[in-house]
């Protein structure tokens, strides 16, 4: 019989991590390797692990919640599908014309990322809907049925997206069902559906890359869920999306799209839980895994989001925690290039075939280096479920990175974690002091299965003097997808002066994306009293940008207090640009409704962590310059307020590097505080 007890897998690529909450706040967690060619398999394997360690069985699950990078990785190996697009007439190169921006100014020859859909899939329609939602033009049905026909055979998904479709929807919903009804068991997405807002090339690009990853994903969530349901289980799957937020499969798989960041946002979610429970609301988030490393800024608690983004050189229109990836971690390649230059990533070994100290792989990486340094025990990796193969490790930096440069082995070992420490470091500078935001002030969570290696290097260079491990580093990701609210965020663009808007009119649009909203929790299945709040996209009248200012945690009012949302603008403006005008009209783009459902009560957080005692063991390691140290090992059970490094904490899921001048400020159930003896000044 199904019971409160909830599974969260989070699937990298390089490691599944997997944890198991069950009834009465009891915490299993297990870890495996990925399997890229079926990632499934990792996933229920991950599963009966944790079953087993519990003595629970399947069918005693209440839900399942999965971080996916599947819709990620289609994009990174531009594995789409074919698909056809329907415009309206005279719009046709849309996604060929995109912008006049350019990723480098100075260069116009630079050649731009070919169209997600090719020209000859893309069909114009006769129809036309005003600005303010009036139809100008009648659609042509016939030529709907006409681009259908020509498509048979030719697509495998359809998307479509007309002019100001956002003010009314009716020629695409009609257009949707004609196409559903021609080409039969076709997946149609339509623009107003996923991203109803103003700006024709965003919005339609977003249709077409969710119409894209349709078959491949959406068929992954089918397919996982079919297996689940297979071996018994009973209960909700369930996935997290870029916003943070838990969907039901069923609405996961008809909107891939919202899947991009699924993974990291799990991380930004149980950073911003854990950074509350510590005391610390103001931080920045390092997530390192084997394959890459996540950056995201929590402030006041909540992760920093944002409204639209770019993935593969495309625009997203849709919600999303603000993480920027870049391809480092445990996994990123050391190589050295054409000009003599020591590089580390983008490029991984991940999980096949591995670091070579895995025994699989052949190319040296930065596991590679950390184990050679001394960082990594070789018996005690995974908790002994990897032996790692130091030797394999060793001639891999020698010969790939050391005999290249003239380097010692320790020094060229130490030269790969530095390069790597840089490029994290730099990551967080462009989230951060790029921006305006001092670094220093915020604490450095490091979490994932090498964060902890790296933590303290990175925040002696960013003058940072606080970082935060929590108790299981290496799966904190998954534990996010237990932490994650049942989210839904829903939009409607609506443009005009703040001051002389139609109160009545707003206060209607708000109305029915509540309604919407409500209609949905309906449909997943989802219990609890929703909180919905409202925020709002406003800009100077003739900006070409805008900024999102929220409203009100209660959105049944509509915008009541124009006066107080225009300072509210004026202060994020000021923020964001270092200047505000007084006086200057202020317009409404885009109305956005939160919906939240709390899910599940986080009290396994503070479970105790151990009360072991045993004396710390001694290893000879080598700093970043190749010169030996002498390492207090401890296993995570032991570790008291006060320990000094240098010292490597170990645990299953990861290994905690203390260097020379930090030490252990407080230990417990959430999490350890590493903080610099001299406060970060030196």
């Amino acid at each position: 019989m199904t019971g409160p007890h909830v599974i969260a897998v989070d699937i990298g690529g390089t490691h599944t991590d997997a944890a198991l909450v069950t009834a009465d706040g009891e915490l299993h967690v297990h870890k495996v390797r990925s399997t890229p060619s079926d990632p499934g398999i990792a996933l229920l394997d991950a599963i009966d692990g944790l079953l087993e360690a519990s003595g629970l069985s399947i069918g005693d699950i209440a839900a399942v919640v999965h971080g996916t990078t599947v819709a990620t990785n289609a994009v990174i190996m531009s594995d789409y599908a074919r698909v056809g697009l329907l415009v309206t007439a005279g719009f046709e190169d849309i996604l060929d014309i995109g912008t006049q921006q350019r990723v480098d100014l100075y260069d116009p020859w630079r050649p731009r990322p070919a169209p997600l859909v090719p020209r000859a899939l893309v069909r114009g329609v006769r129809e036309r809907t005003g600005s303010d939602g009036s139809v100008v033009t009648p659609l042509d049905e016939d030529d709907v049925r006409r681009a259908a026909r020509a498509w048979r055979d030719e697509v495998d998904a359809v998307a479509v997206a007309f002019l100001f479709s956002f003010a009314d929807a009716a020629h695409e919903r009609r257009a949707a069902r004609i196409l559903e009804e021609t080409l039969p068991g076709v997946p149609v997405t339509v623009s107003s559906v996923v991203a109803p807002e103003f700006r024709e090339y965003p919005r339609t690009a977003t249709t077409a890359l969710n119409a894209a990853l349709l078959p491949r994903s959406g068929g992954y969530i089918e397919r996982l869920d079919a297996r689940l349901r297979a071996r018994g289980f009973a209960g909700a799957f369930q996935l997290m999306t870029s916003t943070g937020g838990v969907v039901p499969a069923t609405l996961a798989a008809r909107a891939p799209v919202t899947l991009l960041v699924s993974g990291p946002a799990a991380g930004a979610v149980a950073a911003a839980a854990l950074g509350r429970r510590l005391g610390e609301p103001d931080i920045v988030m390092l997530d390192v895994g084997g394959t890459s490393a996540d950056v995201a800024v929590i402030t006041d608690g909540e992760p920093q989001r944002r409204y639209r983004g770019e993935v593969g050189g495309m625009p997203v229109a849709l919600p999303q925690i603000d993480v920027l990836p870049i391809g480092a971690g445990g996994g990123s390649l050391a190589r050295v290039d054409v000009h003599g230059l020591l590089a580390v990533g983008p490029e991984s070994a991940g999980a096949d075939p591995g670091p070579a100290a895995y025994g699989t792989g052949e190319r040296p990486t930065v596991t590679d280096a950390h184990l050679v340094r001394g960082s990594l025990d070789p018996g005690g990796f995974l908790g002994g479920a990897l032996p790692l193969h130091p030797g394999r490790a060793a001639a891999a930096i020698r010969d790939h990175v050391g005999k290249p440069l003239g380097l010692p082995l320790e020094a060229a070992a130490g030269s790969v974690i530095r390069i790597a420490d840089g490029r994290m470091a730099d990551a967080i500078r462009a989230l951060t002091v790029a921006r305006g935001v001092d670094v220093r002030r915020l604490a450095l969570m490091a979490f994932g299965g090498a964060g902890p290696l790296h933590a303290c290097a990175i925040a002696e260079d960013l003058g940072i003097d606080r970082v935060l491990v929590p108790r299981y580093p290496g799966l904190t990701s998954a534990l996010g997808l237990l932490m994650g609210d049942g989210r839904y965020d829903l939009a409607r663009t609506h443009v005009g002066v703040l001051r002389s808007l139609d109160a009545a009119r707003v206060a209607e649009i708000v109305a029915e994306l509540v309604d919407e909203a409500a209609r949905m929790l309906r449909a997943a299945g989802v219990a609890g009293e929703p909180t919905i709040g409202l925020d709002a996209d406003l800009r100077y009248a003739g900006q070409a940008y805008e900024l999102t200012v929220a409203v009100s945690d209660d959105a049944g009012g509509g915008i009541a207090d124009v006066a107080a949302l225009e300072r509210r603008f004026r202060l994020a403006h000021e923020s964001a640009y270092g200047h505000a005008w007084e006086h200057a009209p202020v317009e409404l783009v885009t109305l956005r409704v939160r919906v939240r459902v709390p899910r599940l009560a986080a009290d396994w957080l503070g479970a105790p962590s151990g009360a072991g005692a045993a004396a710390p063991r001694r290893r000879t390691g080598f700093d970043a310059e190749g010169v030996p140290v002498d390492y207090a090992v401890l296993d995570r059970r032991d570790v008291r307020t006060g320990l000094a490094g240098p010292a490597l904490v170990s645990q299953t899921d990861t290994t905690t590097l203390i260097p020379r001048g930090w030490r252990v400020d407080r230990v417990d159930g959430i999490g350890m505080v590493l903080r610099r003896d001299d406060g970060g000044r030196s």
